[in-house]
């Protein structure tokens, strides 16, 4: 039972835990989507820049200095690269989840329960909303800020998920849980001790295997939040010299990373 507490934390916890790597918020509405990134300002002011990098305010294009044309350019590229990161995360952390929770019920329930099933599913639904969010039917990247709750890159929508489908799930399965519990203590004799090492053994295997997983998902949140930084200071900078582009403060990054 130790055990499966553990895994279940660990399904809860992972996509928040990768949130808090950095704060990043979105403040006003931004889109990608068809290659061309579109972001509507607080006074209605509608900027896009297209595949070619070429920056619209409300369908007329600017014509801009080599400096200038650099930071639309990391500002276009910047929200390009983070929208997969972002979506490799998630999905990583789902299947790390789900590896961990499979593992969790083959040893308690065998490979044959029908729990398996219904964790595959469950997160496999999960799964495809992440897919959702950042990519198009085509493949082609995608981004749509009101996709994400109250502003929030990896917002609450994600913990609750996971914790709903957690949730559920070991209450549809804690029948068969307990009956795998009497069974493990009646063939060791009605040895509490004995069941509880092998319990522990099994939850600092899973520890050792989830902690190396984890570790590799920091890294990848690491570099998810350093693009997200440099997006950040280029959207600063044409915010500065670009009059147009005044009111433009869509991403908000806290703890700021070195450019990559």
């Amino acid at each position: 039972m130790r055990t499966l507490i553990f895994a279940s934390t660990l399904a809860c916890c992972s996509l928040p835990v990768l949130a808090n790597q950095c704060n990043v918020e979105f403040n006003g509405n931004m889109q990608l989507e068809n290659k061309v990134l579109a972001v509507k300002l607080d006074n209605n002011t509608k900027v896009t820049i297209d595949q070619n990098k070429i920056l619209y305010v409300d369908g007329t294009p600017l014509s801009l200095n080599s400096k200038q044309q650099g930071w639309v350019n990391s500002y276009y590229d910047g929200i390009n690269q983070a929208a997969p990161q972002a979506a490799a995360i998630a999905t990583d952390a789902v299947a790390l989840a789900s590896t961990a929770l499979n593992e969790v019920f083959v040893e308690l329930l065998g490979a044959d329960s029908s729990a398996l099933s219904d964790i595959s599913e469950k997160l496999s639904n999960l799964d495809q909303q992440i897919q959702y969010n950042f990519y198009a039917d085509n493949g082609e990247i995608r981004l749509h800020s009101d996709a994400f709750e109250n502003g929030e890159f990896f917002g609450e929508q994600w913990e609750a998920q996971f914790e709903d489908a957690m949730e559920e799930l070991v209450t549809d399965s804690i029948g068969h849980i307990l009956v795998a519990v009497g069974t493990q203590l009646i063939l060791s004799g009605g040895d509490t001790d004995a069941f509880e090492q092998k319990m522990e053994r099994f939850g600092e295997q899973m520890e050792q295997k989830v902690e190396y997983q984890a570790e590799a998902l920091e890294e990848k949140a690491d570099e998810l939040c350093a693009t997200l930084a440099s997006v950040d200071r280029a959207e600063g900078y044409l915010q500065r010299n670009i009059k147009q582009l005044a009111s433009l403060d869509v991403i908000q990054v806290e703890n700021h990373y070195s450019a990559m």
